[in-house]
């Protein structure tokens, strides 16, 4: 996913990379849950308190497939934002990317 970001991210203009930092930025903030989730686990099992497996498939592949869901946006942003101003391009987000203020 982190290729995947950088990749992105070099399709951006200087102005539009705040977007790949927010990403990145939930993306660590992900990790970190997960890290604490991972730790909570571990001082269960120390405590005989046991954990269902089937859960804990659940959650780490909702975070990856939320991370995933993320990327998809943010590529279909980028797609926009190449083709401003290309009358023959067919929105991915009907309102846009500029701010219509």
């Amino acid at each position: 996913m982190d290729k995947r970001l950088a990749e992105i991210q070099k399709r951006l203009t200087n102005e539009q990379k705040d977007l790949t930092i927010f990403v990145r930025h939930v993306f660590d903030e992900y990790d970190k849950k997960a890290d604490e989730h991972r730790r909570l686990m571990a001082s269960n099992a120390l405590a005989g308190i046991k954990t269902s497996g089937v859960e804990e498939k659940v959650f780490y592949d909702t975070i990856q497939e939320t991370k995933q869901w993320m990327l998809d946006v943010l590529e279909r942003t980028v797609q926009d934002f190449e083709h401003t101003g290309d009358k023959n391009w067919n929105k991915n987000f009907p309102d846009g990317v500029h701010d219509k203020v």
